[in-house]
């Protein structure tokens, strides 16, 4: 009889601890799949920009800007070092890009202060494109899942 005893209140531990560790595991997901969506969120306003500025830089107005400073904030907290770092270089070359836009539009500019605008112009649209190539792996570093969910 007290074999029986045993041995039920050894599964039964068994069984606990087995609905613990699966509880915990649970929680692990849960936490990483919330820091993920986080994550994303970030993502998908900075590429957002990124588009908006390779489609029609002039339409990238002052609430783009607002959203776009206001996310890179949110970015310290949720990517490392890297990552925020092209985000402050990512964001002068889209200012790079929307001075020379606005001083274009102005008519004001010498040719050769014309010529240097554009120069400078390019070459921020040009790290502007490369998001895909340079951006977005440094985003992915921090958003894939170490181990299969499902």
């Amino acid at each position: 009889m007290e074999v029986i005893q045993w041995i039920v209140a050894a599964g039964t531990a068994l069984f606990v601890a087995l609905v613990g560790f699966f509880q915990w595991r649970t929680a692990q997901d849960k936490a990483a799949f919330d820091l993920f969506e986080r994550r994303h969120d970030i993502y998908q306003i900075v590429r957002r920009a990124v588009q908006q500025m390779v489609s029609s830089s002039p339409e990238f107005d002052q609430a783009r800007e607002v959203e776009f400073a206001e996310t890179m904030e949110r970015a310290y907290f949720f990517f490392g070092d890297d990552v925020y770092k092209y985000l402050k270089a990512l964001w002068n070359d889209i200012l790079d890009v929307r001075t020379a836009d606005s001083e274009m539009a102005g008519g004001s500019l010498s040719p050769a202060e014309l010529k240097e605008s554009l120069s400078r112009r390019r070459k921020a649209m040009d790290r502007i494109q490369q998001f895909y190539g340079t951006g977005q792996p440094l985003f992915a570093r921090y958003m894939r899942f170490s181990r299969r969910l499902w």
